[in-house]
């Protein structure tokens, strides 16, 4: 019993015990859900069916989509037992949290800023998987971003001159082939990939084998979908079906579509991510700096989120006009284009985003004081980046709030690189609003978990 024991504590060491937590809640929360609904419920039908997983998938690759290893997976797990899921579902959250963890927080001080990287994770809402089927959702989205963020620890230990276990390499590959496999997972990895492949050989002047190797496989999974000819079906008809006026749009409209549509969700869901990163910078800036520009722009995001978002009730009793330029900004449709360019009112909502992304970049890298191996404004760029791209697919309005997943957890990675930031200051005032900030993300992360397990109590049939 007590070399259990002992063995136990040896797992949970240096803040790994904070990482089973992330399976344990987890595996709370899903042991309710029984995914039978929307898509899960199509798929099940399909397998019982007769015809064959491979059959199926094929059948798919050639009329529908490129995500043939995702789909498979989808058909092998649900066709096994729910149990299979809730487990690998579980397994996959938590492998979000130690791949969090091994990228962006030292080795030293992962005891306690895993505790403040679970919190941050329980901030997520959960239940935006449930939109479409709660396996076949986080099978498209949670499982693809754990895979991909767990494909990108080998480029940290190269860069860092780590060295990477036999063993590590089929795992890495692999779970950069099944990201690979999901079109936003795919464009994050092969920039990525191809980033640091360049800036390796400016460093050392040659690069690493396997860097090689990975690019070469994210290179041929981001041929692989753009060559599918399904998805140019699915195209097509989601075009025709969801939004007819989607190819009259060129470049700048679908980049300008992508930035006010990721505002809008943002605002119209009060996103709790958004709001926990911008009181971050805020309070940062704020006990950092005395220059009013500096606090004026680390302000703005919060203030926006606050009165347009959070407080929008209160708001609209005092100045009803806020409300109405509430669903003007939340509206689904392309802003600003050459037909009603002339309307300045049009230009309002991709000005309150632009300016309002524009503010984060600004202040997050007034927090790192520089752009040289600046990771938290390389991380925020991607995860924006993989949601404006959301702009140039017919179905940017019908799957939006799942697909802002990347977006959240990048917002997730740079609040916990300012936390690490804020938690190096000395000063007692900075101490007694650290804690205060501290209290105000568990008690967020706490009420988001209750809000989550609420809803698959009260969804569930």
């Amino acid at each position: 019993m007590e070399k259990i024991k002992e063995k136990m504590k040896d797992i949970l060491k240096n803040g790994r015990g904070a990482i089973f937590a992330v399976f344990i809640l987890h595996l709370v929360t899903t042991i309710f859900i029984t995914p039978n609904r929307y898509d899960d419920k199509w798929f099940i039908e399909q397998i019982a069916s007769g015809e064959s997983i491979f059959s199926f998938v094929t059948s798919r690759y050639f009329s529908w989509s490129s995500r043939v290893f995702i789909e498979m997976l989808i058909c092998f797990v649900l066709k096994t037992s729910k149990y299979l899921w809730i487990v690998i579902e579980s397994l996959m959250m938590a492998l979000i949290a130690y791949s969090i963890s091994r990228l962006f927080i030292k080795k030293e001080e992962r005891v306690q800023n895993n505790v403040m990287l679970v919190f941050m994770m329980l901030v997520y809402p959960f239940n935006a998987m449930n939109s479409s089927g709660w396996a076949s959702s986080t099978m498209n989205y949670i499982w693809p971003l754990a895979t991909c963020l767990f494909a990108l620890i080998p480029i940290k230990k190269i860069w860092n001159e780590e060295k990477i276990k036999f063993w590590e390499y089929p795992l890495y590959s692999i779970s950069l082939i099944f990201a690979g496999n999901q079109e936003q997972t795919c464009a994050i990895l092969v920039g990525t990939y191809l980033l640091f492949t360049i800036l390796m050989i400016i460093k050392n002047k040659k690069v690493h084998p396997y860097m090689i190797v990975q690019s070469i496989l994210i290179i041929a999974s981001i041929v692989f979908i753009l060559t599918c000819p399904g998805n140019y079906i699915r195209k097509n008809e989601e075009t025709l079906k969801i939004f007819k006026d989607f190819e009259m749009y060129n470049l700048l409209d679908k980049i300008s579509l992508g930035l006010t549509s990721t505002m809008g969700i943002i605002i119209k869901n009060r996103n709790l991510v958004y709001t926990m990163l911008s009181l971050i910078i805020a309070i940062y800036i704020w006990t950092t700096y005395k220059e009013k520009v500096y606090r004026a722009v680390s302000i703005i995001p919060i203030l926006t989120i606050v009165f347009l978002g959070i407080t929008q009730n209160l708001t609209n009793t005092i100045f009803p006009y806020f409300g109405s330029m509430r669903e003007f900004v939340i509206e689904e449709r392309v802003m600003l284009s050459a037909a009603n360019s002339n309307n300045l009112l049009n230009v309002i909502p991709i000005l309150l985003a632009s300016v309002n992304f524009i503010c984060l970049a600004l202040s997050i890298l007034l927090i790192f004081k520089n752009l040289k191996n600046n990771i938290a404004i390389l991380v925020f760029l991607i995860g924006l980046s993989s949601q404006v791209i959301l702009g140039f697919s017919p179905t940017v309005f019908s799957s939006i709030e799942r697909t802002t997943i990347f977006f959240e957890f990048s917002m997730i990675i740079v609040a916990l690189l300012i936390w690490q930031e804020f938690t190096k200051k000395t000063d007692k005032n900075d101490k007694k609003i650290l804690k205060r900030t501290e209290i105000i993300i568990k008690v967020a992360g706490i009420l988001q978990y209750i809000n989550v397990l609420m809803c698959i109590l009260l969804t569930q049939k």
